[in-house]
């Protein structure tokens, strides 16, 4: 490990969660600790209890700590204690029943301070095939590197023969090719065309079959940007206007989760309290010389949401993460009423994905990825999903896929970023990996094993916590790390549905390319 681990066992006796009276006095925050000796540190969501062991793992000032338990009785009791302290430190409100039916609803499928139900497990059993071996992530192999000096902002993948690099105001065009991309040295700057400085994107989607590319400047939060791929200039800048009235837009996504290989002239956009859908094509047949985006529908929510991010599925199924850590599940059909609303564990959402068939969705916050199965049998046992109608209960509890607290120390506390599933074009495949980014480090988990995952770790509340993975070590910080589309798998010869996949780093300045072709 990269920092000296220190073990403290505790064999006789449980320890006491008790109080530490606040430093500030003025706000109104529980602030609740865990003495244990002359040991203290805050009650958060970075332990993880080990139930075989009976032990309880964490972060201390000076290592890796573990308390370990004389019996079970004993362990589940300070779990029980525990989970209602860490709910009072993140929800700001005493634990009751009333309070955390506020907080979770009345009916929710997450149960938090129980553990997983034999039923839930049953579901996220279903689609696995328990005759198929288990991949391993050190398949992954690095087969080229390329480096430049200009620092890299972001990757977009192309699903067709160009993926996008952003360094700065340029982008730089890569070749995709079976096992990963090539340099081809083009690029391009990106120039508004009614004049004005070059900038540096904070969103990209691509669309028309990938010959036109949607950006959003940081700035300029009201305008979009369509950039003509063939001859790398802006073409149009469009304006987001609701009623006349410049709307600001923070996230841009395709219709489907393919729609960037279709004409779709459509597409999503959220604003921190706006999910609303967007047409490219102007109402009169001309295009004007400072074109209006038309606005198709959507929802403008009274109360602050603070969206931060969304993704579609291959049906055009969206789900939506917020700052409260809340995911909202909508159908294809409307915008204006989420069907299922999973309440958060209070860290923000900074990233969401969701498989092709719409099935499992993704969430990323800095200490943990959440993985919700949205399917479920509704009341006449009719199978169904939570962005058709609302789950609630009746679906498997999510798991929590997180670093060890050895690991979480190795990477520097770093958080979790861009978590997302291999990238399917197309029905009848399934995901395999689940990749997320982590300071210098790319993290991979076995899709099959998270399915597997019994609930020997549990953290927050009892959930079922996975914290089987691959760690990929680089030199510089990791900018993202992402699946290349199914269709360039580690070998041409591959046949549709051969458990072979491809893979990108992009770290400051380099970029790799990752096969998983042994």
């Amino acid at each position: 490990m990269g920092a000296q681990q220190s073990i403290l066992e505790e064999e006789a006796a449980q320890p006491e969660a008790g109080a530490v009276p606040e430093a500030d006095k003025a706000s109104a925050k529980p602030q609740w600790f865990l003495e244990a000796g002359e040991l203290e540190v805050e009650v958060t969501d970075k332990f993880s209890f080990e139930q075989s062991s009976k032990r309880a793992t964490f972060a201390g000032a000076s290592g890796i700590w573990a308390l370990r338990f004389p019996s079970s009785q004993a362990f589940q009791n300070f779990i029980n204690e525990y989970n209602g302290k860490l709910f009072e430190n993140i929800y700001n409100v005493k634990n009751d029943e009333g309070n955390r039916e506020k907080v979770f609803g009345k009916d929710s499928v997450l149960n938090l301070g129980a553990q997983e139900t034999a039923a839930s497990r049953e579901q996220w059993l279903e689609d696995v095939d328990m005759e198929e071996a288990p991949s391993t992530a050190e398949r992954f192999k690095d087969k080229y590197a390329q480096n430049k000096n200009t620092p890299i902002k972001g990757v977009r993948m192309g699903a067709g023969d160009r993926s996008y690099l952003v360094r700065d105001d340029q982008i730089e065009v890569l070749k995709n090719v079976y096992g990963g991309v090539q340099d081809t040295g083009t690029s391009f700057k990106i120039t508004p065309r009614k004049g004005g400085s070059t900038f540096t994107p904070s969103k990209l989607m691509l669309m028309n079959r990938e010959r036109r590319m949607n950006m959003l400047s940081p700035d300029t939060r009201t305008k979009l940007f369509n950039t003509d791929i063939e001859t790398g200039k802006i073409v149009n800048e469009w304006s987001f206007k609701k009623d006349g009235t410049d709307v600001e837009i923070k996230d841009i996504v395709n219709d489907t989760r393919a729609g960037q290989l279709t004409d779709e002239d459509t597409f999503l956009g959220i604003g921190q309290n706006r999910l609303a859908r967007w047409d490219m094509r102007d109402p009169t047949g001309i295009v004007q010389d400072s074109p209006v985006l038309g606005y198709q529908g959507g929802k403008d929510y009274a109360s602050k949401v603070n969206f931060n991010c969304m993704a579609t599925s291959g049906d055009g199924y969206i789900v939506v993460g917020s700052e409260d850590g809340q995911i909202r599940m909508y159908s294809e059909r409307s915008l204006t009423r989420a069907n299922t609303a999973i309440p958060g564990l209070g860290a923000p959402i900074s990233a969401v994905d969701v498989t092709y068939d719409g099935k499992w969705v993704l969430a990323t916050t800095r200490n943990y990825l959440m993985v919700v199965k949205t399917t479920y049998k509704d009341a006449k046992e009719k199978e169904t999903n939570g962005f058709k109608s609302r789950m609630g209960s009746r679906g498997a509890a999510p798991r929590l896929l997180r670093l060890k607290a050895e690991d979480a120390e190795l990477v520097g506390g770093a958080p979790l970023q861009k978590g997302k599933f291999t990238w399917i074009t197309e029905s009848g495949r399934e995901e395999r990996w689940i990749v997320a980014s982590c300071g210098n480090y790319t993290v991979l988990w076995n899709f099959r094993q998270v399915k597997l995952a019994t609930n020997d770790v549990v953290s927050y509340g009892g959930l079922t916590t996975c914290t089987s993975y691959h760690l990929i070590p680089k030199q510089e910080s990791v900018v993202d790390s992402v699946f290349m589309a199914d269709k360039f798998t580690a070998s041409p010869s591959a046949r549709p549905g051969q458990d072979e996949s491809s893979m990108v780093i992009v770290t400051s300045n380099n970029v790799f390319s990752l096969a998983d072709d042994e």
